[in-house]
């Protein structure tokens, strides 16, 4: 499953590159900077910059988009590196939805796994 696991030279090697301002889309907090917080650029869209893709790329990150269709969430996602992956898989970080989903569905998401707050 795509999940972000950062061992603590990653964690050492992503705190200078912060400091540095070279991961811009990404913050760490939480105990000892453990959790990590993605920030979306919406000027990504226009300028295509490759840093901003690697973030989703290096960390192997997937979204899934159910019962929408939401072209701006899906070019964001997109311009930061994650995948789409197909709307029956499990294999995903995200799930954006476009109706409340089901409670089964709610309880078996894992720590990783977000969902969107206010459907639509």
């Amino acid at each position: 499953m795509p999940a972000v696991n950062q061992n603590k030279e990653d964690l050492e090697s992503s705190s200078e590159e912060e400091e540095q301002g070279a991961h811009h889309c990404i913050a760490w907090s939480g105990n000892n900077r453990k959790v990590p917080i993605l920030i979306f650029h919406a000027e990504a869209l226009m300028t295509k910059d490759n840093d901003v893709r690697s973030i989703g790329a290096r960390y192997h990150l997937a979204y899934k988009i159910v019962r929408t269709e939401s072209r701006l969430v899906r070019s964001i996602l997109t311009v930061h590196g994650f995948h789409e992956v197909h709307p029956n898989s499990n294999d995903f970080n995200l799930m954006w939805t476009g109706s409340h989903p089901k409670p089964f569905i709610l309880r078996g998401l894992l720590e990783f796994q977000k969902v969107n707050h206010f459907p639509r």
